[in-house]
């Protein structure tokens, strides 16, 4: 039987019309009146991800990382290896360090030290060339690019965000400035981790996930004042690169390739768009090979320098490495060494998250540090890198493999 028009018109609208659903909706279920005004329930790129899910969401398979936002390179060779007998490091302290570091779930570890490579090791099938997930080493990524907005003077670390974010331009959230941002102190809103089954009002699974993130990454509320708490705030980098490609005009990976990728011979890497041709996500999970997470961390070690270049502007890896009003710990987009915390604490206040039994043996260890305890230390009183990468354990000690090597070496 045919319905007409009007009588279908009618059925929609008390379908779909505010009030309509006949029973009460439970605890765990979004109201269908509310959710269906958010963006993310008419977003097919999200849906994609969440139909489509890794089995582990922290350790995604290669598809997952769909669309990439290719890093373009200029491989050259890796740094060269000492030869057998001829380490600056005693070979019973590499051995040592290989050893914990394998039996903590590392999947790799590189030393280099006076420019040459002590240790190079690999397990659980990953490989040199292999790209790798970076998880929250990602994040330090971007303040390095702050540095070359800041030098070719197209904003000042004190310039207030809503300067270059149009958007909070009358709003509150636009006073925080370009320092704040990167020193993860800008009062936006650290919110509740929720499971990624529940979609609505999980602001943390959008900013991931969905196929707009400077949307996402605007819909994050003030908080408290800014300058006042220490918090990693997930989307603190991602407003932060929005600054510097509105300010340059430059997308991140084209600079990040441009004026860093390229000139220390790394090969392509890759931050994920949000959708296709769209905005790269740069406050997780860039991938690179450990060679490459390895260059990017001697390359910070020698303050910018790169084969006796300056890469990196001048001065600005010390003005990372200086610590923050409000976090002796860090600086802009680097964790510091020294003073010594037995667990650090991402945000101020709360339990600590990075177990450390002893000092570091040199007051100068910088670290660009992800989930799963992947670090990038640098030492540049040693002439120090050491880069590790793999899973979480229990008994994680964050000045492990550091004094292993400093012990280690030869004067």
């Amino acid at each position: 039987m045919n319905m007409s028009p009007l009588i279908l018109a009618t059925a929609a609208f008390l379908l779909f019309a505010p009030g309509s659903h006949a029973a009460e909706v439970p605890a765990g279920i979004a109201d269908p009146d509310k959710a269906l005004s958010d963006p993310i329930y008419h977003d097919p790129v999200f849906w994609w991800r969440m139909s489509s899910l890794p089995k582990d969401v922290f350790e995604p398979d290669p598809y997952f990382y769909w669309p990439p936002a290719v890093i373009t390179g200029a491989p050259a060779p890796f740094l060269l290896a000492a030869k057998v007998g001829q380490t600056t490091v005693n070979p019973k302290a590499l051995e040592a360090a290989s050893v914990w570091a394998q039996s903590h779930e590392s999947s790799a570890l590189i030393v280099i030290h006076r420019g040459k490579v002590q240790l190079e090791q690999y397990w659980k099938k990953v490989v040199a060339d292999q790209l790798t997930n970076g998880r929250a080493i990602t994040r330090s990524v971007t303040p390095m690019l702050l540095g070359f907005a800041v030098a070719d003077g197209k904003l000042k670390l004190d310039d207030p965000i809503g300067q270059y974010i149009t958007e909070w331009r009358d709003d509150l959230r636009g006073q925080i400035t370009v320092r704040q941002l990167a020193q993860n102190v800008s009062g936006l809103e650290v919110t509740e981790s929720l499971p990624v089954t529940q979609v609505y009002g999980n602001k943390d699974l959008c900013l991931a996930y969905c196929g707009d993130v400077v949307r996402a990454a605007l819909n994050y509320d003030r908080t408290s004042p800014p300058g006042t708490r220490f918090e990693v705030a997930q989307e603190n980098t991602q407003l932060l690169a929005l600054v510097i490609e509105r300010a340059m005009n430059v997308p991140v990976q084209q600079l990040l390739s441009e004026r860093v990728w390229k000139k220390i011979g790394a090969s392509d890497a890759a931050f994920q768009f949000d959708r296709p041709n769209g905005v790269a996500r740069v406050m997780c999970c860039m991938r690179a090979t450990p060679r490459d997470w390895a260059r990017l961390g001697v390359l910070v070690m020698q303050n910018g320098r790169w084969n006796g270049q300056q890469v990196l502007p001048k001065g600005w890896a010390e003005a990372m490495a200086t610590p923050s009003s409000r976090n002796p710990n860090f600086g802009l987009g680097l964790w510091l060494g020294s003073p010594y915390v037995a667990s650090r604490s991402y945000f101020e206040g709360k339990p600590g998250v990075m177990p450390q039994s002893e000092p570091f043996l040199a007051d100068d260890v910088r670290m660009m540090e992800g989930g799963g305890f992947r670090t990038v230390y640098m030492v540049p009183s040693r002439d120090l890198m050491i880069l590790r990468l793999g899973q979480q354990v229990k008994d994680w000690d964050h000045a492990a493999l550091v004094n292993t090597v400093i012990r280690g070496m030869k004067r």
